[in-house]
């Protein structure tokens, strides 16, 4: 590490998310907006790198899981999201405060995405392969005097998908549907700064 980047932290975070969908088109226009969340506990790794002696910090943030979303029991559609290597880089700014620091920060999010089908006679095609979309957070960090973790972050974030769109063909009829997607996150973070 360069001397430009005077210091660092590497770190892991646990903590609940949100991911609502909203449908924002219909085949037939009959079934106007309906939206559908999915809650789960997540983990995520992340490191960062400051810039010179300022308050601005460099980060990437890999959340190693998949997430499989399953379409509401009872529906007459058998379908299975899948959404994995969720990444986000972002930039942080933060402030010293006299019980610690408070940050805000702003990135850009991308996840892979797949969608399958259980009926025989239906197909998927023009399925989204990724969601990707901005990103805004705030948080606040404690200094620790443990010896490996030395900082604690509390933090809540807000990201917000691209159009999502999914095309169906069942028998002779074809429905093409699109949607937006929104995910929100309260997390706590061990890290050691450097």
């Amino acid at each position: 590490m360069s001397s430009a980047y005077a210091g660092g932290m590497i770190g892991v975070k646990v903590g609940q998310g949100d991911l609502e969908g909203t449908r924002t088109s219909t085949f037939d226009g009959s079934g106007g907006s309906k939206s559908a969340s999915r809650d789960s506990e997540y983990a995520a790794i992340f490191a960062e790198v400051s810039l010179g002696d300022g308050p601005l910090s460099l980060g990437l943030e890999v959340v190693p899981m998949e997430a499989k979303i399953d379409a509401d029991p009872g529906t007459s559609t058998d379908a299975t999201a899948y959404i994995e290597n969720l990444k986000t880089l972002y930039a942080l700014f933060s402030v010293d405060t006299e019980f610690g620091a408070v940050y805000g920060k702003v990135g850009y999010s991308h996840a892979d995405a797949e969608a399958k089908t259980n009926y025989g006679t239906t197909t998927l095609s023009n399925v989204s392969d990724s969601l990707e979309g901005p990103m805004i957070g705030i948080g606040a960090q404690f200094d620790v005097p443990l010896p490996i973790i030395n900082t604690i972050r509390l933090e809540g974030t807000y990201t917000e998908f691209d159009e999502l769109q999914v095309t169906s063909v069942s028998n002779d009829s074809t429905h093409t549907r699109t949607g937006d997607a929104e995910l929100i996150t309260f997390s706590i973070s061990l890290a050691r700064s450097f």
